[in-house]
């Protein structure tokens, strides 16, 4: 954190007692030293969604050290909101949420990156669950379950369980260092690019699904229909992303969701 914490989204942090142990293998083992801990959220015009997500990290157990607003060129007050909350404001083009999780993971901090979309709204243990799934040094990322979209968390869970880990990009994290080894994003695709972060996250170590469900605003759904949504975007493009490498934006997704 920084020498002056600043209003709103940041507090004080200290060391963590592992949940996943008995608690008398908790005491004889003494607490874990948490790392720092950098939330990036691309925006683009998400001034009504940015005060859920900001309460939201101010009542997490582990709190972050650095909260970044990657913005690309709002004009509804979205690095006002930023500000205010105490959020670092990244400012860019707008190039597409990808090249917007990338400007932010650049200046970020921290030696963990969770990247969380705007219109999410966080339960109290996420960073905490991010942080015991990381004890394993296996792990090099992971990302959450969302509701109330529960059939394709069914999809995600099911890719994970037949080795291909799903990425949907609502919420995952990364440690920094593999996320940089990995070149970050694919700025070149503008759908499926945290799935591809995912699959190829394969080759330095494993990508989990954490038992965690992040609220999301369905504003995708509510725009292009559930049942379209979850057959084009988590079926169709995936199948194409497989078949050719890319997924067209343009078939599956024309306009954006507001």
């Amino acid at each position: 954190m920084h020498a002056a914490p600043r209003a709103g989204l940041r507090s004080t942090r200290g060391r963590v007692t592992r949940m996943d142990e008995p608690p008398a293998a908790r005491a004889a083992a003494g607490p874990l030293l948490a790392p720092r801990i950098s939330v990036i959220v691309p925006t683009w015009d998400e001034a009504k969604y940015l005060p859920g997500l900001f309460e939201s990290l101010k009542h997490q157990t582990i709190p972050p050290d650095e909260v970044l607003v990657a913005d690309s060129g709002s004009s509804d007050g979205t690095p006002e909101v930023a500000r205010k909350a105490g959020a670092i404001v990244v400012e860019g083009e707008r190039r597409g949420p990808g090249e917007g999780r990338n400007r932010g993971a650049r200046k970020a901090t921290g030696e963990v990156l969770v990247f969380v979309d705007a219109d999410c709204v966080l339960p109290p243990n996420l960073l905490e669950a991010v942080f015991l799934a990381l004890a394993d040094p296996d792990v090099v990322g992971g990302a959450t379950g969302f509701a109330p979209v529960y059939l394709a968390n069914a999809y995600q869970r099911a890719m994970t369980i037949w080795g291909i880990p799903h990425n949907a990009g609502y919420c995952f994290f990364f440690r920094k260092t593999a996320f940089e080894s990995l070149g970050g994003i694919r700025e070149d695709l503008v759908l499926n690019e945290t799935h591809d972060l995912a699959i190829r996250s394969r080759s330095i170590g494993r990508f989990v699904l954490l038992p965690i469900i992040v609220e999301t605003s369905m504003r995708r759904f509510r725009t292009y229909g559930y049942l379209r949504t979850i057959l084009q975007e988590y079926v169709a493009s995936t199948i194409l992303y497989y078949a050719t490498g890319r997924s067209p934006r343009e078939l599956f997704r024309p306009a954006p969701a507001r």
